[in-house]
């Protein structure tokens, strides 16, 4: 037993001399390289953060303005779209979300000069286009308004061109809506349009009664319902 001990504490002593089981230092090369290498990593992710968490957000911010500028050089609904794309087409990693949304609102302001269905259905489909992948995606911090310009936008084709597939588009994107928020006013007053048009009385009422519990104080409304009632009553009396 005397023996083994021994033997133990020679091993002990001889790793201490020998340095094991230590840290060993760095010599000065390696550290100086270190450095190097670690400052070098730093500097592309410093650039690679102000490339695409500023120079290209920021180059796409320009390139729709620029773009509104010159909305007035287009002679044709393809002039239109190509300029518009250029911004759209442009990649970033922020940006892509609020430069499309804007392009639907002003969609239905360019709509508002035309009644040409054609033009309205090319419009439609372009910005849906772009549109789809967003609404696909499911989520986001402005999903939900992203939901309600859709339908927005698909109620005022509807208006324009009478197509009934922007009816029932812009009833399903506020629908869709209204399940994610129950009490927004943007889906309940989109809502509130679809059943007026497609002449639904019980639904419109029903809508018509969750907007006035939630603000009573809006006439508008009331009379809008008084006036569809009074529209279906004289509409069944002709019939």
């Amino acid at each position: 037993m005397f023996g083994l001990r021994s033997r133990k504490l020679k091993i002990e002593v001889t790793e201490r001399e020998a340095g094991l089981g230590q840290p060993r230092p760095i010599s000065n090369g390696m550290n100086s390289t270190l450095k190097k290498i670690l400052g070098i990593i730093a500097a592309v992710f410093l650039l690679s953060v102000a490339y695409y968490g500023n120079y290209l957000p920021l180059a796409k911010s320009q390139a729709y303005i620029d773009t509104l500028r010159n909305i007035g050089s287009a002679r044709s609904v393809q002039d239109l779209e190509k300029l518009i794309s250029v911004p759209l087409d442009m990649p970033s990693p922020i940006g892509q979300e609020e430069l499309v949304r804007n392009t639907a609102n002003n969609f239905m302001g360019f709509s508002q000069q035309t009644n040409d269905s054609t033009v309205i259905s090319d419009f439609m489909d372009f910005i849906e286009g772009y549109y789809k992948p967003i609404i696909d995606r499911g989520r986001g911090m402005s999903f939900e308004q992203d939901m309600y310009v859709m339908g927005a936008m698909n109620e005022f084709a509807f208006v324009k061109t009478k197509d009934v597939k922007y009816l029932n588009a812009a009833d399903y994107y506020y629908s869709k809506g209204l399940e994610l928020g129950p009490k927004r006013p943007q889906f309940l007053y989109g809502m509130f349009d679809i059943y007026r048009i497609v002449g639904d009385v019980n639904n419109a009422e029903k809508i018509a009664g969750q907007i006035l519990s939630q603000w009573p104080g809006d006439d508008k409304t009331r009379a809008a319902f008084n006036d569809f009632l009074n529209k279906v009553a004289a509409a069944a009396k002709k019939s």
